[in-house]
């Protein structure tokens, strides 16, 4: 069984160059597993290693996808789960390091059902959603009245893609959640040596401070403004990722204030620091697939 590290933690707790210190070790080779890094051109907000830390060691699935274009974790455990045969191949081993919880989870878990979503339906769902986020909901229960037991109706977003799958599918929210439950790892037979990072809060703080000065000081703003013009707002995803998403609200009101924007965007930062924590005790700490390093 192929056995893969895994370097995950909250922002700032120092992933990377964990993670290339155990690649040098071991004789193995990164893959990324951050959701902002995929995208090319995205390289200060997102912290990237620098180029002489990238030299270091192979790195797999930075600088994959264009920023104005959609990038899902469907695509991630195809282009990672490549990677991972390649290392294999290569009699290297696997380093797995980033903290986004999507994509974390592909190496546990099945993350795409395989439901094909036509576009006639696609189109219906659309319409449905101009109505408001309440039609949704109500459309889904029309065609499964028990969908609110196994699907959060209220969120759109989330009705919207269930009531898609429904419709696609012929199945109820129940139906095709028990068959997903049922999906093997896209990443194969693995076995898992997970390290969590974090660091106290006050020296977490800090850290979030000093890297959001160097983001700016760097050219955080200008490779912003770069983004804007390859059209970065059409995908969302990127386009609401932190420090991009403060700094292209910062630019659209006038951006003369540069603090203001360093503040929003270290606040911002502690914010999600804090949600990886409740992902990492509440979901991934209670998965026992896996041995903590």
């Amino acid at each position: 069984m192929t056995e893969v590290f895994i370097i995950t933690g909250v922002t700032c707790s120092g992933k990377t160059r964990r993670a290339i210190e155990l690649a040098k070790k071991i004789g193995g080779e990164i893959i990324s597993c951050d959701s902002v890094q995929v995208y090319r051109g995205m390289d200060i907000g997102s912290a990237k290693a620098a180029p002489e830390e990238l030299a270091e060691v192979p790195h797999h699935l930075i600088d994959v996808a264009d920023c104005d274009k959609p990038f899902d974790v469907a695509e991630y455990a195809r282009l990672a789960k490549a990677a991972l045969d390649g290392i294999s191949a290569r009699g290297k081993r696997a380093v797995v390091c980033g903290g986004s919880g999507f994509y974390l989870r592909s190496w546990f878990a099945a993350v795409a059902d395989g439901v094909k979503i036509p576009g006639d339906v696609k189109k219906i769902c659309d319409e449905i959603e101009k109505s408001g986020a309440g039609r949704l909901a109500e459309a889904l229960l029309k065609i499964d009245p028990d969908a609110a037991r196994t699907v959060d109706i209220l969120n759109p977003r989330r009705a919207k893609n269930a009531l898609a799958r429904c419709m696609a599918s012929g199945k109820t929210c129940a139906k095709l959640a028990e068959e997903f439950a049922a999906l093997p790892c896209p990443m194969g037979e693995i076995s898992r040596n997970v390290q969590i990072l974090d660091a106290p809060d006050e020296e977490l703080s800090e850290r979030i401070r000093e890297r959001t000065r160097r983001m700016l000081s760097g050219g955080l703003i200008e490779e912003t403004e770069k983004l804007l013009a390859r059209g970065i707002k059409n995908n969302p995803s990127a386009a609401s990722a932190i420090g991009y998403r403060e700094t292209i609200a910062w630019l659209e009101s006038g951006g003369k204030n540069e603090r203001e924007l360093e503040g929003q965007i270290a606040r911002d930062t502690a914010a999600l620091v804090k949600k990886q924590r409740k992902y990492f005790k509440n979901s991934l700490l209670k998965n026992a697939q896996y041995r903590l390093a």
